[in-house]
């Protein structure tokens, strides 16, 4: 257990460090395509996670999970960060990270709860769910609401 979970802060820290600074870059002003590949990926490989009998499939499965968690709350935090000023930008950045840290508290919580109630196909049908949901808000929200609000906040304002 250690060691995975060893490699999966390593996988993370990487994640954001060198893997979604180029594809934050390739994705240009506009990343809902980039954050909705993070999304189908993160949900579409966790069945298989939970479904399988071998830690090295589970390793394999789990790495570009983790990847994609990193890149994704990167871009999420770069593409909000055009929304406020330079003096707001710290409590933003709190906000995120809170909401961030919050929700690895509440969803393992929650899942151990269902996990409990139910079975593992409980657990896993709220994941799976969670995150059709998100990738349904990112694909009908996002770009309307963070990053064309960021684009015009950019915009020089007229004297």
């Amino acid at each position: 257990h250690a060691k995975f979970m060893g490699l999966i802060g390593l996988t993370y820290a990487l994640s954001q460090g060198l893997v979604a600074k180029p594809l934050i870059r390739r994705s240009g002003k506009d990343p809902s395509k980039l954050l909705l590949a993070c999304i189908f990926l993160l949900g579409g490989s966790r069945p298989f996670a939970l479904w399988t009998s071998s830690v090295k499939v589970v390793c394999a499965l789990y790495v570009p999970m983790v990847i994609a968690l990193g890149v994704m709350n990167t871009a999420i935090t770069t593409a909000c960060s055009r929304l406020a000023e330079g003096d707001q930008l710290g409590g933003l950045f709190g906000v995120l990270e809170s909401v961030e840290s919050l929700a690895g508290i509440v969803g393992p919580t929650l899942g151990g709860v269902l996990a409990k109630t139910f079975d593992e196909t409980g657990t896993l049908a709220a994941v799976v769910t969670c995150y059709g949901a998100a990738f349904m808000l990112v694909l009908l929200f996002f770009g309307r609401h963070v990053v064309d609000a960021g684009a015009a906040s950019e915009k020089p304002k007229a004297a």
